[in-house]
Parts: C-alpha cells; sequence; structure tokens
C-alpha cells in the first residue's frame, strides 16, 4: 500500500512540474525525452551570475552539441522574478540564481536537481563545466 501510495505521488508531483514549466520548455516540436537545464536569475544581474550565466549556457551548448541540435537537451534562461515566471519558480523552489537540471520523459518531468555547487566553482571555469556536464550526463542517463 505505501508503495503504491508513494508511486502515485510520485507521478503527481511529475506531472505538476511539467504543468509548470512554460510552453517554450515544452516545446511540441521537442523530442518527448529530453534534458533541460535552467538557468533562474534575477531581473537585475550582478557580474557573478551573469559570468554562472554563461559558464552554465557554455557548458552545455558546447558539451552537448549533438544533442542540442536534435533537441534531447536544451538551455534556457528563466527570470524568476518575472511574474510571468513565477509558476516555474515556485515549483522548482526557486529563491535565488539557480541552475535546475531536469529530465524529462515522455513529455513530463520526472525528476530534477539543483545543481547548488555551481556557487563553489564558479571562480575555476573548468571545474564549473566539467560539473554542468557530469550532472547533464548522469540526468540524461536511462536507468538501470
Amino acid at each position: 500500500m505505501k508503495r503504491n501510495t508513494a508511486i502515485v505521488l510520485g507521478v503527481l508531483f511529475a506531472a505538476f512540474i511539467a504543468a509548470m514549466v512554460p510552453s517554450a520548455i515544452l516545446a511540441a516540436d521537442a523530442p518527448a525525452d529530453r534534458v533541460i537545464a535552467i538557468y533562474f536569475h534575477r531581473t537585475q544581474r550582478c557580474p557573478t551570475c551573469q559570468k554562472m550565466g554563461s559558464y552554465s549556457e557554455e557548458a552545455v551548448k558546447t558539451g552537448f552539441v549533438k544533442q542540442v541540435k536534435d533537441g534531447t537537451v536544451a538551455f534556457y534562461y528563466v527570470d524568476f522574478q518575472n511574474s510571468k515566471n513565477a509558476a516555474l519558480a515556485k515549483a522548482y523552489n526557486i529563491s535565488g540564481p539557480a541552475l535546475i537540471v531536469a529530465k524529462i520523459s515522455k513529455n513530463k518531468v520526472v525528476k530534477y536537481a539543483d545543481l547548488a555547487d555551481i556557487w563553489t566553482k564558479v571562480a575555476d571555469k573548468k571545474k564549473f563545466v566539467k560539473y554542468v556536464q557530469t550532472s547533464v550526463t548522469a540526468s540524461a542517463a536511462k536507468p538501470k
């Protein structure tokens, strides 16, 4: 009984998260199974936040060239202070700049991770990029 309840709650949570993702991120022409990286930022961005955003974008777009081209990996910037993004920010518990990597299966978010260690790695671009790329790769991996 507990297992069934956990499964039902998991499915409902995934459906809730998927409902919160803007239509640009869940575009109809996007593959049903993919990984998205979303850099949430404030409307006014400091130099460090701008650097984290650009490093994140570079990590995804240079580390996954083929996957970005075929749509199985994507990167987005989202201003979490913009009222039109409020539901998405709430769904991912965003209260400050953050990089979220989400696994989408059958057009539903099935899991996501907040890559909080970007804050400790921003001073070392090479470590930052490797951390992001490793996280995207792990999210894209098929379950065993």
